[in-house]
């Protein structure tokens, strides 16, 4: 009909009821001002999908299933509901000849073992469970699949989440969700699951062998008394701090009791255990026994087992691994190592942040580019905390630097205009330092943009690297060796990448070098760790990071022995 739509309504007004694909009507708006719309049919949503067909076992099943699910997140529920669907609702755990139920159990049983809260798995209620007459099935199922959820999380994850212990702990672990955790079980049995979850780092297994070695000696007085405090104790002298010293290094494995008159003497055999120790420890190894060295001997196993229950955690965190090629910084270590084909290619020293102003973060990022011969931009905080009060006392101190004084804009300023006195609780200008020999970060930068402004770079203070504790940066990490560093990098890249990088050096211009391929950076802060001959290395908490780890764990259930070492 001419100017009208089907059915005899008219067509006038803003829009009316369009024919649409498929058969299906769209809603209109008003035919006219005033009129109720000519048809209201919701927006089209697909219907939901049927229920499937299942027998009256399954469906059963699939009821029982539901009725214990109380106490799962809406997102697990879904998940374990899809994971029966998948097996027609037929039973996992309790499927007849089942061992996944025995494996689960011992592995929650012996959770404790890897430094993991093995009361919030309740494997002896599980057991029960289990081991009951009349128990229903599928109270076992979900009971079962909570603990292994919650173990599997933790072991592939952590139990922590480190950004809410210490905001300079920006580690991120991917906790795997409940859909990924169960999809593995339809694949394989579920021991090789578990080994798949764990850190596929290899020395996860060898730090949870020192923990073991430790809980005897913590349950023990193995290591026996601490040696007392005093002046440093030399080669040459003699006397009852001497004989202790002797007897509480050989008790940790560092040469062995001698006769009573050697006990006493401070001989050439006893040096070799003390630097063997300061070796071993990170320290420097001068054979004499100071406040630092004293402090590692007198350690006892009760803290050195918690230091290894932070770190089987630590690892956790990044479970997943670094994959096969990165850098390294590990704070307390103060190093700075490169990993080709997961083996360790090159090592240097590093300088790392005070521990009581400008701590360096944990985090990961990826190297792009360095600069070389790097102007220094000095940061806000700095500027303020460190050059305001210079400069109220002499605005020459800038340009003895190599620095000037600018605006946020760029405009250089000269500093003897400016009342620097009257500056309170702000530094509204900038200052730089141009490249030289004396400038802050050196002949070169390594840059991984990151949200801390934290990179690698090079120092003129080179004494610092003779310390054996090394954190005295304002955050970044200073390098001892960043020729070499560079050089590595650059391989590949450039022909003869160490005559390469001294020809830009010694242009003394700033020059920006992209990486062909850039390279993870991970900065971690791990202070037990087995290095890479398998050996358990011990590193001072330089910035108290251990204790805060320590107390989250055990708020979540993680259980000390009560110690006599």
């Amino acid at each position: 009909m001419a100017g009208g739509l089907a059915g005899g309504v008219s067509s006038s007004g803003s829009e009316a009821l369009a024919q649409t694909t498929d058969g299906i009507a769209v809603v209109a708006t008003n035919a006219a001002p005033g009129l109720a719309p000519l048809v209201e049919t919701p927006p089209y949503a697909a219907p939901p999908a049927p229920e499937p067909v299942l027998s009256a076992e399954a469906a059963a099943f699939r009821a029982a299933l539901r009725a214990e699910m109380g106490g799962l997140s809406d997102a697990d529920r879904v998940a374990v509901e899809g994971f029966y669907a998948d097996r027609d609702f037929q039973p996992y755990w309790t499927a007849a000849g089942s061992a996944s139920p025995r494996v689960l159990i011992a592995a929650l049983e012996a959770s404790a073992g890897q430094g993991l809260p093995s009361a919030r798995y309740d494997a002896a209620g599980l057991a029960v469970l289990f081991s009951a007459e009349g128990t229903p099935p599928g109270r076992a199922e979900v009971a079962a699949t909570r603990a292994y959820l919650l173990y599997g999380g933790d072991l592939g994850a952590g139990v922590l989440r480190p950004s809410k212990i210490d905001p300079e702990i920006a580690v991120r672990p991917s906790r795997p969700p409940a859909e990924a955790l169960l999809a593995k079980l339809q694949d394989q049995p579920l021991d090789a699951v578990l080994v798949e979850l764990a850190p596929r780092d290899p020395r996860y297994g060898a730090l949870i062998a020192e923990r073991g070695r430790l809980e005897a000696l913590a349950l023990s007085d193995a290591w026996g008394p601490a040696v007392a405090s005093g002046p440093t104790l030399h080669e040459g002298e003699t006397g009852p701090r001497v004989a202790a010293l002797r007897a509480r290094l050989a008790r940790l494995g560092y040469g062995a009791p001698s006769g009573e008159v050697a006990q006493a003497m401070f001989d050439r055999s006893l040096v070799g255990s003390v630097r063997a120790f300061q070796r071993d420890h990170g320290l420097n190894e001068d054979g004499a026994v100071g406040q630092h060295t004293l402090s590692e001997i007198n350690t006892s196993a009760r803290d050195r087992l918690s230091q290894v229950l932070v770190n089987l955690e630590r690892m956790r965190w990044q479970g997943a691994g670094f994959g096969s090629r990165y850098v390294i910084v590990n704070i307390p270590d103060y190093s700075v190592v490169v990993y080709e084909g997961d083996a360790p290619v090159w090592r240097t020293k590093a300088v790392v942040g005070e521990a009581h102003k400008t701590q360096t973060a944990e985090f990961s990022d990826v190297m792009s580019y360095m600069v070389i011969n790097p102007s220094w931009h000095v940061p806000s905080s700095i500027a303020k905390r460190v050059y305001l009060p210079k400069l109220r006392k002499d605005p020459g101190v800038l340009a003895r630097s190599n620095m000037q004084l600018m605006t946020p804009a760029g405009t250089v300023i000269n500093p003897a205009l400016v009342d620097f006195a009257a500056l309170e609780g702000s530094f509204p200008f900038r200052i730089r330092q141009s490249p030289s020999d004396g400038n802050a970060l050196g002949k070169v930068k390594f840059i991984f943009p990151n949200d801390f402004s934290i990179y690698l770079h090079d120092t003129p203070h080179r004494e610092l690297f003779a310390k054996d504790a090394r954190a005295f940066s304002n955050g970044c990490v200073r390098v001892e060796d960043p020729d070499e560093l560079a050089a590595l990098l650059l391989r590949g890249q450039v022909d003869d990448p160490e005559a390469r990088f001294d020809a830009w050096v010694a242009a003394k211009s700033e020059r920006t070098v992209t990486l062909d391929n850039p390279i993870p950076v991970h900065i971690v802060y791990r202070t037990a760790f087995v290095d890479d001959a398998g050996v358990v290395r011990y590193r001072d908490d330089v910035y108290g990071r251990d204790a805060e780890v320590l107390g989250a764990l055990e708020a979540a259930g993680v259980t000390l022995p009560e110690a006599r070492g």
